[in-house]
């Protein structure tokens, strides 16, 4: 229940909402107070917040996992690459938990009591690997900042200007910071969030705001050469001028210079500064411009990135390297497996590492929620699963990962309505779309089809096509025998596609040669062949072993009708004992698979051919990667 007394400096009404709320700042005279029993004391005077762009405000509510909250409280802290708000909230079941609101990215965390004893903030690196709650955390994020003000309910004293180390860390989608402002170090577990998805409600600029700033684009003039400058948000750290190249601290009340003039040559970004182009359900603006560059093995590979910004949505980049773009957003959630590995999981796929340099800033203009200058370095890796990729950054005291979806030129022209002409691409991007993997998915569909199409007809002729057995007959051949042993005669009524003659013997450890000539008695034509069978079988040292087959099969092709006899002179092995009994049987228009396979064969040409077409460009695009193609492993088909 929320229980309500009156400032003791100026009177007016101060609200706890939480019972985990101990200290409030009043609204109105900005008076620290803590409450103990049914009174308040005053503690001080707060320092006065930065000027906040934020939509969230005191008063917000939404809700996160099907529970409603409302804001009650924030706290305002500096650190290198701007300031961030950390906001006090309370769910409908009682429990308080913090909103972290930082560059665009939105966490919901809660304090936990952890048993894992937590490193000193000293000896903790990027990257480093620290149980928590069971989990295995990467620490991804090191920052020294300070406390600029609070506002609302507070569970705890807060101080302007006192000092915060903080660690972020993650688990996949899991969250934790470590701040280490207090002993024993405060742990807050918690998971990334979108804007969307808290359905925020009463948000600055929706509806009347009372405690702060309203939502408006800064305007000043460059300390050193008088061009106008802006600030879109108030996540904005520094803005270059495009007009000396120098960097000014969008900070500081007096917009000081904290790096000289850029002497680069000036590049004209291909998509102006102040730019607007939707990509989906988002309107972004071009608020910044930046070239990188990195040397491999003496070789430079320059690229451009802009920095993008809208309210809600946050930051993006738009990055164009050699004619190819590519729409990029940091992600909170981070892929899973080593930074080092061949690949990372994403979402459930694998992303095979590309390529890993040293990416150096070359020219700046406009504005950027870091401290940028020209000159900072940071390692890069990048992991491709066309068309997206998963681009890794990592300095000694921060990793973050980027999601990239490829955009095709004319796309990016159209959003922006640029009337110039697109970049001619030059060769492939890392995570470029096949162009013929689409035609390769078509052609391997049709053959499938086609060769289960050729198939059943086949069945379907081997079942319904008139044949069948034409003569039956048991032949007895002798070894010795020099007279050739005639068949009863059989009729064709009419012509047979072919004939199959089928000898089943007896013969055993032995063979036996045959001539075989099939005589048309009334035009007195032949067909002729020799066929030798053989068949032996004995005991290897207790195993017992075959070799050959005691049975033949002989086909005929096209035979006209008419009355035939089969004529065959056997010549036997001089071994042989006793005589060799066949099972003679001749059949008509006997289904064969000879055609079936050469259709297939043809078929294959065609899925064959699109295959080495998507092989060629698979080879083309690793070529300029870290793995050679003798190395590069193509994805499967």
């Amino acid at each position: 229940m929320a229980k309500t007394a009156n400032c003791p400096s100026c009177g007016a009404p101060v609200t706890f909402r939480a019972a985990a709320s101990t200290y409030a700042v009043c609204e109105f005279c900005r008076s620290t107070l803590v409450r103990q029993d049914q009174e308040l004391k005053n503690l001080g005077r707060m320092a006065d917040l930065l000027e906040d762009n934020s939509l969230i405000q005191l008063g917000t509510e939404g809700s996160f996992k099907g529970v409603h909250f409302g804001v009650v409280g924030r706290i305002q802290l500096k650190y290198g690459a701007g300031f961030w708000n950390e906001w006090h909230i309370l769910f409908d079941d009682g429990r308080s938990g913090w909103l972290s609101e930082a560059g665009g990215e939105y966490v919901i965390s809660f304090l936990k009591v952890v048993k894992e004893p937590l490193p000193a903030f000293e000896r903790l690196q990027a990257g480093m690997v620290v149980p928590l709650a069971g989990r295995e955390f990467t620490v991804t994020n090191l920052e020294s900042a300070y406390c600029i003000a609070g506002e609302g309910e507070l569970p705890f004293k807060v101080d302007s200007g006192y000092d915060v180390n903080t660690v972020d860390l993650r688990d996949g989608d899991n969250f934790a910071t470590i701040d280490y402002s207090e002993t024993p170090p405060m742990v807050f577990l918690g998971r990334p969030v979108r804007f969307s998805s808290l359905k925020l409600a009463n948000l600055r600029g929706k509806t009347p705001y009372t405690g702060g700033a309203t939502v408006k684009v800064k305007a000043f003039a460059c300390p050193k050469c008088a061009a106008p400058l802006t600030v879109h948000t108030d996540k904005i750290e520094t803005v270059a001028c495009g007009s000396c190249g120098s960097i000014v601290d969008a900070t500081d009340p007096n917009y000081a210079i904290i790096a000289e003039a850029n002497r680069a040559k000036r590049v004209d970004p291909r998509v102006p500064l102040g730019s607007k182009g939707k990509f989906g359900e988002v309107e972004w603006e071009v608020i910044g411009f930046m070239r990188r560059q990195s040397v491999v093995e003496g070789v430079t590979y320059p690229w451009s990135e802009y920095l993008l910004h809208e309210p809600k949505a946050g930051f993006a980049w738009l990055i164009e390297s050699e004619g190819h773009w590519n729409l990029a957003r940091v992600q909170s959630e981070h892929p899973t497996g080593s930074a080092d590995a061949r690949q990372v999981i994403w979402e459930r796929q694998g992303f095979k590492h590309f390529s890993s340099a040293s990416a150096e800033v070359t020219y700046v203009v406009g504005e950027f929620y870091w401290r940028v200058s020209v000159g900072e370095k940071v390692d890069v890796s990048d992991y491709v699963l066309p068309p997206r990729m998963l681009s890794l950054e990592r300095s000694e005291r921060e990793i973050s990962w980027s999601l990239a979806d490829y955009i095709e030129p004319e796309e990016i022209w159209a959003a922006f309505k640029l009337k110039t002409v697109p970049p001619t691409r030059s060769g492939i991007g890392p995570n470029q779309p096949n162009p013929h993997m689409e035609a390769h998915q078509r052609t391997k569909g049709l053959f499938w089809k086609a060769s289960l199409f050729a198939l059943f007809f086949q069945i379907g002729f081997m079942i319904f096509s008139p044949g069948g057995m034409l003569h039956q007959q048991t032949l007895s051949f002798h070894a010795g025998d020099n007279e050739a042993i005639n068949s009863t005669p059989f009729r064709l009524d009419k012509e047979a596609r072919n004939l199959e003659i089928f000898n089943s013997t007896d013969l055993d450890n032995g063979w036996i040669a045959l001539n075989i000539a099939l005589v048309n008695q009334e035009t007195g034509e032949a067909k002729v062949a020799t066929r030798e069978i053989s068949y032996f079988e004995g005991y290897d040292e207790g195993d017992k072993w075959s070799e050959g087959d005691k049975d033949d099969t002989l086909r005929f092709g096209p035979t006209p009708a008419g009355t035939y006899i089969l004529s065959i002179d056997a010549e036997g092995a001089p071994e042989l004992t006793r005589p060799v009994i066949s099972k003679l049987e001749i059949r008509r228009n006997v289904p064969g698979w000879i055609n079936w396979i050469l259709l297939q064969l043809l078929l294959l040409i065609f899925p064959l051919v699109s295959r080495a077409r998507v092989s060629s460009f698979e080879s083309r695009r690793w070529a300029e990667s870290d793995h050679a193609p003798g190395e590069s492993e193509e994805s499967e088909d």
